[in-house]
């Protein structure tokens, strides 16, 4: 598998950059598809907001890229090991994953349009580092529970497919709430 290559979400190889790319467009089409009334909205008790998810979802990113920039070393197995791996880790919809304490959004109001700016302009920064960086090596922090070290390749993937993950979960809320405005 080329270095800069990973399976899309319908199992079709693409470029990463594709990958990442479309990811986050669909993002900004589901931010903008919900209401200003639904967007501190809890969809269910304990459960987060569509504001919530976004703020841990920037968070994620903005993660991803300082572990991107961060220091590497020569990776000594296949760069894209684990891909598949962590694909089927944020694509099973009905798995329950509990957020690292540094990703947990605050229980507070959030503005649409910042938190949408700063959702763009992180992906942005994660674009240009998946298409002019070495994706090869391995970062040395932090490390994937369940897995260990992985590299830039395998870090990004992750950010792709738990973004991903939570565009999925952001049109399911949206879903809901628009049929629950129906009953």
């Amino acid at each position: 598998m080329d270095k800069q290559t990973i399976k899309a979400p319908g199992n079709l190889p693409e470029p990463l950059t594709i990958s990442l790319e479309s990811t986050m467009n669909e993002l900004m089409q589901v931010i903008a598809s919900i209401k200003p009334t639904d967007f501190n909205r809890v969809p269910q008790p304990g459960s987060w907001t569509p504001a919530q998810h976004l703020e841990h979802l920037r968070l994620s990113l903005q993660g991803a890229v300082s572990t991107l920039n961060g220091p590497a070393k020569v990776t000594l197995r296949s760069p894209d090991q684990y891909v598949d791996i962590i694909k089927g880790i944020f694509l099973d919809f009905d798995a329950q994953y509990p957020a690292a304490p540094t990703l947990i959004p605050d229980n507070k109001d959030y503005d649409k349009a910042p938190l949408a700016d700063d959702l763009s302009a992180v992906s942005e920064q994660l674009k240009e580092i998946v298409q002019n960086q070495d994706l090869t090596g391995t970062c040395l922090i932090p490390e994937f529970t369940g897995i260990g070290l992985l590299t830039r390749l395998e870090w990004a993937a992750v950010a792709v497919y738990h973004a991903y993950r939570h565009v999925h979960k952001l049109n399911a809320i949206v879903r809901d709430f628009a049929s629950s405005a129906g009953s």
